[in-house]
């Protein structure tokens, strides 16, 4: 083109430069020139600038997602109401109910609590009373202690104040089906007949 250093390649090899005087262009052919530049950037701009407010409204941001929660709870009352579905007749007492479930030949009383917060399902049993527990020997107590890990989740206490030796188990109070809470009260019920010999120094 007018005006510009022209280099020619030879086999790999530069050739010299050749150099021609430039031309110099009209200045209505400068002006035209500028001004279609400038017209295609102001066109660039706007195709671009719409091209984001198509995409943008073709895929609007969608709005945080909430979830309704699927976890449900049981209440005083839904517990009772499921106990009685479940044909246990449970009786209230100061702090939830007491059922009868029979297994076998053995009758069990076994208390169903909530907690405070309602986040857990506590199942207790008694299993009898200790006068004296300090004559009680330590291979008995002992033996106790390792049942728990037999008994997970389950767990054998006692309760000083009152001088008793009770079995515990606690569940998460989420989602409770019935056909979860009479497993809990079947797997309960047979711990506490399995370890019928470790706690028969009771009263």
């Amino acid at each position: 083109m007018p005006g510009e250093l022209h280099e020619y390649m030879f086999a790999g090899k530069l050739a010299a430069p050749v150099h021609k005087s430039p031309i110099k262009a009209p200045p209505t052919m400068k002006r035209n020139a500028t001004n279609a530049v400038a017209i295609f950037a102001v066109t660039l701009w706007v195709c671009t600038a719409l091209g984001v407010i198509v995409r943008a409204q073709q895929n609007p941001p969608s709005p945080t997602e909430v979830k309704p929660s699927d976890t449900t709870q049981l209440s005083d009352e839904s517990l009772k109401t499921m106990l009685t579905n479940m044909g246990l007749e449970p009786s209230a007492l100061t702090k939830g109910f007491l059922v009868k479930i029979k297994q076998d030949t053995w009758t069990l009383n076994i208390q169903l609590v909530l907690s405070p917060d309602k986040r857990k399902l506590g199942f207790n049993a008694n299993m009898g009373k200790v006068e004296d527990a300090a004559s009680i020997s330590a291979d008995k107590w002992l033996a106790l202690l390792v049942a728990n890990a037999d008994i997970d989740p389950s767990s054998f206490y006692f309760d000083k104040q009152n001088s008793r030796l009770l079995m515990h188990r606690v569940a998460d109070n989420r989602n409770i089906t019935p056909a979860i809470l009479k497993t809990d009260l079947d797997n309960f019920s047979r711990q506490i007949k399995e370890t019928s010999e470790l706690w028969k120094f009771t009263k």
